[in-house]
Order: structure tokens, then C-alpha cells, then sequence
């Protein structure tokens, strides 16, 4: 047992918690929120704090209530209802001892610049700074949610397409230094590329993946090459399956057809349907 749950909250605190969905949420000295969470049955929730033993499962637990100084709780309607408003207070006061929502301004996009002007000059971008590369006119997709699943497609299409077109490093230099950015660019790459990474990203369609398999087909350096270009190619595939086609499914459902979504409203739009 957990004795500091009852010295700080009192140990009749319990009898106050019904045993209905909400949220609850820890706050420190200052009346900071320093973890919010959320249950099916609030009751049974806040009495694993009060129980939670020394083992290691129930460090973070301790942890909690050590720096709590109050423990508030909020009923709702359903578990959903419950989830909502945790998102929301998650996002709203980043408390430190939350992990997952708290940095929704982490989620990656994915994403692609054709200049008319220049139409076989191609750039790629992986960022979580989208308001800095839609400045510039690149087209995104996402938000995403997994940092390296997304980051390890936007390697493996970079060195792939390095074998269809040809990498321009000094055209980076134009868009300077942008925060959690990757920018590459390339030059001699066919338009008909433009409407095949768009279907990717957008978790439409893996035309994109059969054509770069027909054409590295013909380059005797990628052939040289096979076993990393396979690589590359199932960490595309990854890509497509866990992100690009779960996050298309999802704003199919809501009725929204759009290649990108706010980064804070990802979490929000994905317990909606849960």
C-alpha cells in the first residue's frame, strides 16, 4: 500500500470517487497539472494509486503521487467522452509526467515540391515544422504519428529516388535551416512521379512502390544493390500500412478529404472513432 495516497488525500478520499467513467487529474505545489489520465471505472483507477506496491510496474504510480500535492476527478458520459477530454487537458497543459499527446507537435508529415516552372525538379521533405515548409509551397501529408516508422520511409524513398533522378544538394541551400526538417532535392525526375507520391502518401494507392520496382529493375547500380534497395522498399511498405493507409481510413470515415491534418487535432479525430 501507498501510504503517502492517504496522508495527502486523506483516507476516506476514495469513498468519494464514484465508480463511473471521467478523468482525474494530479497536481503538484502549484496547482500545476502533472499527469492527467483517464478511466472506465474511476474507483477502481485511483485505488491502484493508493495500492500501488514498491515492484518496478508501479514506479510510475509512486512516482505520481509523490509529486502530487491534490487529486481532482471529472465525471463523464462514456469512456469516449473520457478520452476526448484527456486528449484535450493533455494538450492544453502538457503535463510533464505524461508521455503520449503531450508533444503532438512532434507528428511528422511527409511531402513534395514541383516547382511549374522547373517540372523535373523534385524536392522531398520529412518535418514536424509544417507552417515553415507550406511557406515554401511544398505539399504535405500527415500528420503522422510514429517519428521513426515516417522518418525511415523518407531515407529509403531519398536514397531510392537518388537511383531515378539526380541528387542536387546545392538546391537545399534555398530553404535554409528549418527546424526538425529534411529537405532533399533531385533534378531529372519525370512529373508522371508527381500524382504516384501523392497516392502513397495519402494512403491510396502502392503504384508509387511498383513503379520504382519496374524502373530500378534497369539500373545496373541498384541491381548491384538489391538487398538494401529491398530494405528500403519494406520500410516504404511499413510506412504505407501502419501510417498512410490507417491515417486515409480514418479521415475517409469522419467524411474529410484532405491530404493534411493539424498535428494537435490527430489524437482527437482517432478517439473520436474508437
Amino acid at each position: 500500500m501507498n501510504l503517502e495516497f492517504d496522508q495527502k488525500l486523506g483516507v476516506d478520499f476514495l469513498s468519494t470517487v464514484p465508480t463511473v467513467s471521467g478523468i482525474y487529474v494530479f497536481r503538484d505545489d502549484k496547482s500545476q497539472a502533472i499527469y492527467v489520465g483517464k478511466a472506465k471505472n474511476l474507483k477502481r483507477r485511483l485505488s491502484q494509486y493508493r495500492l500501488a506496491s514498491r515492484k518496478k510496474a508501479a514506479r510510475k504510480m509512486r512516482t505520481i503521487v509523490r509529486l502530487a500535492v491534490t487529486l481532482e476527478f471529472r465525471i463523464c458520459a462514456s469512456e469516449t467522452e473520457a478520452l476526448l477530454l484527456e486528449n484535450e487537458l493533455i494538450l492544453l497543459h502538457k503535463p510533464k509526467l505524461n508521455i503520449s499527446g503531450a508533444f503532438s507537435f512532434l507528428y511528422p508529415y511527409l511531402g513534395f515540391k514541383w516547382e511549374a516552372q522547373r517540372p523535373k525538379e523534385l524536392a522531398l521533405c520529412y518535418t514536424t515544422s509544417p507552417d515553415i515548409l507550406t511557406s515554401f509551397q511544398f505539399h504535405l501529408f500527415g500528420a503522422y504519428r510514429s517519428r521513426l516508422v515516417v522518418r525511415e520511409a523518407f531515407e529509403a524513398l531519398s536514397y531510392i529516388m537518388a537511383f531515378i533522378g539526380h541528387h542536387t544538394p546545392a538546391e537545399r541551400k534555398q530553404y535554409g535551416d528549418i527546424p526538425y526538417t529534411r529537405i532533399i532535392c533531385f533534378r531529372q525526375v519525370d512529373s508522371v512521379w508527381k500524382d504516384d507520391l501523392q497516392a502513397f502518401f495519402r494512403g491510396e494507392s502502392l503504384a508509387c512502390l511498383e513503379r520504382l520496382f519496374v524502373e530500378l529493375l534497369e539500373k545496373p547500380d541498384a541491381r548491384q544493390l538489391a538487398s538494401e534497395i529491398q530494405e528500403h522498399l519494406k520500410n516504404l511498405k511499413s510506412f504505407f500500412r501502419y501510417e498512410a493507409s490507417t491515417l486515409r481510413s480514418v479521415l475517409q470515415k469522419k467524411g474529410i478529404d484532405s491530404s493534411m491534418i493539424r498535428q494537435e487535432d490527430r489524437d482527437r479525430l482517432f478517439i473520436s472513432l474508437a
